[in-house]
């Protein structure tokens, strides 16, 4: 694709148009997003059935509970930064403190591993060596976005998540061992950041772009990087509990389960970024209370349709799972009702905080995340203190609390969003 030089509007330097983005660009990029969720999915089943049944899963989905949040912390929000921040500073300040933040992760987690020895070390280390080459490809995804190359992502995420898959394949079969298997996938990680690099290398530098600016970066991207971790705790929060109270198997089972979740919080976010245009398009012609009002319809439809799955989730559930991932994966119905009115309210949550965006109340995001979070953490702690109930019931209830908790926060804030909108328009 050819790029036209323009004129920039302040400083009057030669600056480069984006490239023009085709339907089909944007439908790739799409299905490289879709197709990660569809790969991690995967490695699931794959250490479930070969890889050593509910143990290995459960070892899996703690040590990414662990690490997760700590390599969100190193990335600093520098892709939101990069994307978003009026003032234009060179590509090599975001490469320096992407770098930066992938070493302070690295200490971070070893730090960890010293108060906790009790996790898998083999494994501990190649979570982090893959999660290193994942976080450096989304910096170098930043780059091309900004340049509105979706097709670039797109084609470099599919080879990524189907390698893989294949790679984990071939590896487990070969190896047995869940470590090397995700060593394996680390290299295959490795191989596509080295062609994304290449790409990055032969892009011509940005004219007008000013050099350092590393402290001012690092302001504009801690909301984003606040908001990212709590989300990301918050997610795994019934795991690292269920790490304190219960064996690698019972957990292996609830994160299998918990993929449900996974699925209604990827179908909410889809939702989100098909709506929220629409919703900009809404308030600009029929301002706030037009907006919410939307919202509300929106969300209530979203929440009946997930409600009339319930039934099924808790008739068919255990059945599918043991299907899937084998005999030991089983829930009972009380289990699987807790699970469904877990799964309610995460899509409408998502509604709520695109009407957030629209409104520009950012902040609200770390808001809705800390309130989510602290909801958790309190039940957690009630359950540990209380004896007889079963861990997975207890997981399931930090699990119902930090979704509704969530859902609670995106619409009480967006309510007082929208009043403050709606006041300061008045004449």
């Amino acid at each position: 694709m050819t790029q036209q030089k323009a004129i920039g509007p302040h400083t009057g330097t030669p600056r480069t148009e984006p490239a023009k983005t085709r339907s089909s660009d944007r439908y790739i990029f799409a299905a490289g997003s879709l197709t990660w969720a569809l790969a991690q999915w995967f490695l699931v089943w794959l250490f479930a059935q070969v890889g050593g049944g509910a143990a290995a899963v459960g070892q899996y989905s703690l040590t990414l509970a662990v690490v997760t949040p700590v390599f969100i912390i190193g990335q600093f929000g520098l892709r939101t930064v990069y994307l978003s921040l009026q003032t234009s500073f060179t590509w090599v300040s975001y490469l320096i403190l992407r770098l930066i933040g992938i070493g302070i992760s690295i200490v971070i987690v070893g730090a960890y591993y010293q108060l906790n020895p009790e996790l898998n070390v083999r494994l501990l280390a190649a979570v982090v060596f893959v999660r290193c080459f994942d976080v450096y490809l989304d910096i170098l995804y930043a780059r091309f976005q900004r340049e509105n190359r979706l097709l670039l992502i797109g084609l470099h995420s599919l080879v990524h998540n189907f390698g893989t898959m294949t790679i984990a394949f071939v590896a487990i079969w070969l190896t047995e061992s869940i470590p090397l298997t995700i060593l394996c996938v680390g290299f295959g990680a490795m191989m596509v950041a080295v062609s994304a690099q290449r790409y990055v290398v032969k892009t011509p530098p940005e004219p007008g772009t000013i050099k350092g600016g590393y402290r001012r970066i690092l302001r504009a991207g801690t909301p984003t990087t606040v908001s990212e971790t709590l989300a990301a705790l918050s997610t795994y929060l019934p795991i690292l509990f269920l790490s304190v109270i219960a064996d690698d198997a019972t957990t292996g089972v609830f994160a299998t389960a918990a993929y449900l979740l996974t699925a209604v919080n990827l179908s909410g976010s889809t939702l989100k970024d098909i709506l929220i245009t629409s919703f900009r398009w809404t308030f600009e012609a029929s301002g706030s209370c037009a907006l919410l009002k939307r919202a509300h319809k929106i969300a209530g439809i979203i929440m009946l349709t997930v409600g009339a799955t319930i039934p099924i989730v808790i008739l068919a559930g255990s059945p599918v799972l043991q299907f899937i991932y084998g005999e030991e994966f089983s829930l009972t119905y009380w289990e699987l009702t807790i699970l469904s009115i877990a799964m309610l309210p995460i899509a409408s949550s998502y509604i709520y905080e695109g009407t957030l965006n629209v409104l520009n109340a950012y902040s609200g995001q770390a808001w809705i995340w800390f309130l989510a979070c602290s909801c958790g953490v309190g039940v957690g702690l009630l359950v540990i203190n209380t004896p007889g109930i079963p861990p997975i019931i207890g997981a399931l209830a930090v699990a119902v609390t930090t979704g509704w908790g969530r859902f609670i926060g995106a619409f009480a804030l967006a309510f007082r969003a929208q009043r403050r909108t709606h006041t300061n328009k008045r004449p």
